[in-house]
Parts: C-alpha cells; structure tokens; sequence
C-alpha cells in the first residue's frame, strides 16, 4: 500500500529502543545532543516576537512565489553584508532549509538521478532524497590541520549525477569549505555540468574567523541554502531561503522554474514573511551569546575529555563537537551504558564518521549545569566500556 520512498522510516535502532525505553519508565534523561536554541536559553523575548508576527499586513496574503520584496530585500542585504552581491529577483522564501532541498531536488532530479553529497554530515540529507525519489552518493571529508578536506579521489560522478552538496561550515564538524575545496568543488561542476547546492546555516557561528559565502560565485550554478532556524535561533518560525547564484543565462532559467515549484507550495506565512527583516537584523546579540556558550562548553569538554582518554576534534564553527573516544571502546555499547546512567547523545556512525575509531557527537548549546551532570554520566559508562 505504501510508497517505497518511506522504507527509511520502517525500524528502529538499538539506542533509540533504548531511550524509549527509559523515557517509559519515567526516569530522567539528560539529552547532550539536544540542539534546539530555545531549550538552550536561547529565546526571543515573546513580546517581541508576538510584535513581529503581528504587525501591519499579516491580514491579507500577497501570493508572490518568491517571497515578499520586503523579506528578500532583507535577505539581500544579509547577503551584502557578507561580501556578496545578490539581486532581490534571485531569492526565493521557503519554510526551512529542508524545503529548500526538496525544491532544489525537484527542480534538477528526475527520480533515481544522483547528487553527491559529504560524509560525515547530518543524516538529514538521505530523509530528503528518499522522499524525492533521488540517490545520493556520498564522498568523504579527510582531517586536514585544524579542519576538514574533500578526498578528491572520493568525488566521482556518474551518468546520472546532477548535483554536489557542500556544507559550508559542515555539520557536525564544524569545518568551513576553504579555498582549496572551493576551487575543487567548482572545476569539478564545470567539468561535469552539475550545479552546487551550498548549505551556509551555521556560517554566522565561527569558533575563530569567520568564512565567505558561496552567495556571490559566478562560475559555477550554485544554489546558497539558509534560513532563521540558525541564523536568527527561530526555528518556530519557519522561514528560509534559497539564492540562486552562478552564470547570468544558468541564474535566468533556474529562476524562471524555480518559480514554478515555488508558486505550487506558497508555504511560507505572510507573518513569517513580515517578520523576517527585523528578525534578521536583531539577531546579531542571540549570535554572540551561542558563540560565548559555544566556546564555554568546549573548554569545559577539553577539560574533561583528557583524563578520559577522549580527544575533541577540532571546529571551526557551528555548535557541534565531535568527541574522539579512547581505542577500543565501541561507540554504541558506550552510548547504551550511558543511557542507563542517565544521559543520551549520538553515535559518530549516525553521521557517517570514519571508521577505525569510535565518536560521540555533543550539541555545545548545552546549559553548562547540564553539560557537567552529563558528563559525569558519560565517564561512568566510560569505565563500563
């Protein structure tokens, strides 16, 4: 009776059985990789934010498929302030980054067309193409210095392949696509007619320096992914957007049926769309305070993870880490044992890290309160391991 394209939601893995189980019981359960800003502490003011989605023109809707000039006015200027030039008329609202893969995906894919995509990365990716009818083929991200690299050898596409993804800064690593992957990424476009879908949610969250945006390429068809959820820590409210980057003709004709995909959905609010612009520009002290926590956390991680024989990888940006742990000790066994003292957070194999040794992944947005308590709960299943 069911579509073949659900098969990913048929099952379910043993630490998730196991949390489910301890949730029925009753007994407490501190997430660490509890990434929602709001449960975190970080909030907008609800009279701000009931100002912001209230105001003058939420009455009536104006059913432009690109989104209200305002909003993408907004987002262009966002843009510019990151060093690129982008027009109003190449940037199209939609109600996450989720749904901005999903257009993307229609707009280049026939069903069992490929896109490339990096590993390790956020398995939210491989949800979105099932649900599209489209294969991914992954290529693997190397430790490289401080940061991460494309194995080139890794980067192969087929008579099918239509797209490569990269996650700018990736996700959990927290590593930015440097100018060596840039200049791989876009020969290896050209060289084969694909387009490059850039994902920049978490490109406002450097741990030191910052990166720059794939917003103002012209070599190359590039589609820029954001959106509030990240930049502006408003997930709830639901707006994204996609801008259309790359060679004035590729620009002309990705927007034109881009529209139509748009205009079939029309999924973002007017209130969302009414909001976006203050949102955007008020958004800047939330920022400063997740990359303070940020920075907090993984001090108080470095510090314990040495005497327990785990080393933290290093990040670049976001408000993830990847935590190494000691040789031998089996992720999955360590995480269940962890469940039964008290304390949940993902499996390195959930995000398709390396094989050869054994991660966790932690969200740095943790209250420092329930970081310590967490950690202790991870060092005793430690010494169960």
């Amino acid at each position: 009776m069911f579509s073949e394209r659900m098969a990913f939601a048929e099952g379910t893995n043993a630490l998730a059985a196991a949390r489910e189980r301890r949730q029925g019981k009753g007994l407490p359960l501190i997430d660490l990789a509890d990434s929602n800003p709001a449960n975190a502490g970080f909030v907008w003011p609800p009279a701000v934010l009931a100002a912001a989605l209230t105001g003058p023109g939420v009455q009536r809707q104006d059913p432009d498929p690109r989104g209200l000039p305002s909003a993408r006015e907004a987002v262009r200027a966002y843009c510019s302030e990151r060093g690129a030039t982008v027009g109003t008329d190449r940037i199209f609202l939609c109600a996450s980054t989720s749904e901005a893969y999903s257009w993307i995906f229609k707009l280049l894919c026939s069903p069992g067309d490929e896109v490339l995509v990096p590993e390790p990365a956020y398995p939210l990716l491989e949800v979105m193409a099932a649900l599209e009818c489209v294969t991914l083929r992954p290529y693997r991200l190397r430790p490289a210095g401080d940061g991460w690299s494309i194995d080139a050898a890794t980067l192969v596409a087929g008579p099918r392949t239509r797209a490569v993804v990269c996650v700018n800064p990736s996700n959990p690593l927290g590593a930015f696509v440097d100018e060596r992957d840039r200049v791989l990424l876009r020969d290896f476009a050209v060289r084969h007619s694909l387009a490059v879908l850039c994902d920049e949610v978490f490109l406002d969250y450097p741990a030191d320096g910052g990166a720059v945006t794939w917003a103002g390429e012209r070599q190359v068809p590039v589609f820029v992914l954001s959106g509030l959820s990240k930049v502006a820590l408003a997930p709830q409210v639901k707006a994204g957007w996609i801008v259309v980057a790359g060679p004035d003709d590729f620009a002309r004709q990705a927007c034109a049926r881009l529209e139509h995909v748009a205009d079939a959905f029309l999924s973002v609010s007017t209130p969302a769309q009414l909001a976006l612009p203050g949102l955007l520009a008020g958004a800047s002290g939330l920022r400063r305070e997740v990359i303070l926590r940020c920075a907090d956390s993984e001090a108080a991680l470095r510090r314990w993870a040495g005497p327990n024989g785990c080393a933290v990888l290093p990040r670049q940006a976001g408000w993830t880490a990847v935590v190494r742990l000691p040789p031998g000790v089996d992720e999955e066994r360590l995480l269940l044992a962890a469940i039964e003292e008290g304390a949940w957070a993902h499996p390195g194999f959930f995000y398709g890290m390396p094989a050869g040794s054994a991660h966790v992944v932690l969200s740095l947005l943790t209250p420092p309160d329930i970081l310590a308590q967490g950690l202790v709960c991870l060092e005793k299943a430690l010494r169960r391991a």
